[in-house]
């Protein structure tokens, strides 16, 4: 794993890490070491059917602060013995759930009967706490006997109980504050550094992942209970807008696996699955649109469960198929999976996970936006290294269909093509255009004497004497077997010469040993022109091959230029 991979991970877990353990101080609150649990399974119960001494008996004692039935629309009664309670001052029951559509708590009065104070999605406070419902009792209330709790929800019937006194319960408000800032600060890193990525590349990926990432933290928001902060008229809402926005996550989840993994090339059969759980994340879109909360509830539970398998199997068939950047990516499924399935777990009543803090989702999905933040910096790493290949590959080819093999110089292809746009070049700017042919005197008694091996050397040394002998931009081209052209942008009558005269005395200077101690020398006959008004590459090619026949009849190894 790279070194800044490593620090980045150890630094977040140490960040992170405590968010895990954050309500588990025992020196702040006092958490009901034994609770009686009671179904209204005919959901009319009252507090004296509640508290009357035939239904007593009935209370299902536990040794745990967490209630639970699960999925369940019947109200739950708790009754919780005072003498748990801090013995002086005000204390406040926390109800750790943000789902609840009514919590009653029943305090005996000083006088007799019953002091009721009720919270709720239903029955809002005018001030709350963020992601639990708070009630705080009197200073004076009892501290022996038992008072008597009331939860009833549509969704999962199920949360955490604490009883803190008052000041510790505003110090765990006020860290509780900070730790959920932090989670949700790492994820809001991620969708900024992100998005500034996608305004860069325009790579759908990143865009399916900041869909995601905001959904994921919406969702979050509801989950944790952030969304309490919402005007109370809007908390009738929140188990509906929970719901749609746990669709708009699993779906944009889905799709990121779909675009990231390539999942129709590299994973077809997860492909299949997860289109197949997009138009289940629909459907629950439109169940929460409708406010069927009931089964809306089930299917996103469902849903939550089976998309990290799904999307782990398509990691899996990624990676086999060779695509790397999938190493984080599964590491983030799989981190968000547990998240999951604890809270799931959690949700629906499981007893092994109850020591779980319910925080450990947000922890488990704000980690999981930085493994799939590294999974696409991997990606984009991975794609420029692509990229990269296949533009040296391309140079390649290209430098092989304009090169002639042997002597490194343009192909003839190229000579024409530069020809025709340089004599452009020249008229429209009325720039000088020179162009120079070149043949190999006696090339062909050369080639029979000593074979065409080493006639072909001649050609390749050819080839180096005229790239060191030319101009920058000029063209040295073979033109064919033995005749070569260059073509010297911006080059007069003088310029031309000289460029002639560099290559004359080069080819008198090389010496070749074709073998059996032989010396040969090898001279070549120039012909030059200049553009001149109305020339066409036809016309200039002409005027510069009669040069080059001129300077053969007058004896070869001379230069001959010809304006007209």
């Amino acid at each position: 794993m790279p070194r800044n991979l490593s620090t980045l991970l150890i630094i977040l877990m140490l960040v992170v890490g405590p968010a895990c353990d954050w309500d588990k101080s025992p020196k702040t609150k006092h958490p009901p070491t034994e609770v009686g649990l009671l179904e209204d399974s005919s959901c009319q119960m009252d507090i004296t059917q509640a508290t009357s001494a035939n239904t007593a008996s009935l209370y299902q004692v536990k040794h745990t602060n967490r209630m639970s039935l699960g999925f369940c629309r019947s109200p739950l009664w708790v009754r919780i013995p005072l003498d748990q309670t801090p013995a002086k001052g005000r204390w406040v029951l926390e109800v750790a759930a943000p789902w609840m559509d009514r919590v009653d708590l029943y305090l005996p009065g000083p006088q007799g009967g019953w002091q009721k104070q009720s919270t709720g999605l239903e029955q809002p406070l005018a001030s709350n706490r963020q992601g639990v419902f708070a009630l705080k009792a009197p200073a004076d209330s009892p501290r022996s006997g038992y008072a008597y709790l009331r939860l009833q929800s549509v969704l999962s019937l199920n949360a955490g109980l604490h009883i803190w006194s008052e000041d510790a319960f505003e110090i765990n408000n006020s860290t509780d504050t900070f730790l959920y800032g932090l989670l949700y600060g790492v994820m809001g890193a991620m969708v900024l550094i992100n998005l500034l990525v996608l305004l860069t590349t325009r790579d759908r990926a990143y865009l399916m992942y900041v869909l995601y990432l905001l959904s994921i933290m919406a969702h979050q928001f509801c989950l944790q209970g952030q969304i309490l902060f919402l005007p109370t008229w809007v908390w009738p809402l929140v188990p509906s807008i929970s719901l749609v926005v746990s669709a708009l996550a699993l779906l944009f989840g889905a799709a990121f696996c779909r675009v990231f993994l390539n999942t129709k090339k590299n994973a077809p059969l997860a492909d299949y699955l997860i289109r197949g759980y997009m138009a289940a994340s629909l459907g629950l879109l439109v169940l929460g649109l409708l406010g069927q909360i009931w089964w809306g509830t089930w299917v996103v539970h469902s849903l939550a469960l089976v998309g990290p398998m799904i999307g782990i199997y398509a990691g899996f068939m990624a990676l086999a198929r060779g695509f790397r950047p999938a190493r984080f990516y599964l590491v983030a499924w799989i981190v968000l999976l547990f998240g999951t399935m604890s809270w799931g777990a959690w949700s629906m009543g499981g007893d092994f996970l109850m020591p779980l803090p319910r925080s450990l989702i947000t922890v488990a999905a704000a980690l999981e936006s930085v493994l799939l933040s590294l999974a696409l910096a991997d990606r984009i790493g991975m794609i420029q290294r692509e990229r990269n290949v296949l533009a040296q590959r391309e140079r390649r080819y290209r430098q092989l269909s304009t090169t002639d093999e042997l002597t490194g110089l343009f192909n003839s292809r190229y000579f024409r093509s530069k020809l025709a746009s340089e004599i452009v070049h020249a008229h429209e700017l009325g720039h000088p255009l020179g162009l120079v042919l070149l043949d190999v005197d006696d090339f062909k008694r050369y080639n029979d004497t000593y074979g065409h091996t080493e006639g072909d050397k001649v050609l390749e040394t050819l080839g180096r004497l005229l790239r060191s002998a030319v101009r920058p931009a000029d063209s040295p081209c073979r033109y064919g077997g033995d005749e070569f052209a260059i073509l010297l942008p911006g080059a007069d009558n003088e310029a031309s010469r000289d460029v002639c005269r560099r290559i004359s005395e080069a080819m008198a200077r090389c010496v070749f040993l074709p073998g059996d101690g032989a010396r040969e020398s090898v001279t070549a006959s120039l012909g030059a022109t200049q553009i001149q008004p109305g020339d066409d590459a036809y016309s200039l090619l002409k005027r510069a091959d009669r040069a080059l026949y001129q300077a053969k009849d007058m004896g070869k190894n001379q230069t001959v230029g010809l304006s007209a």
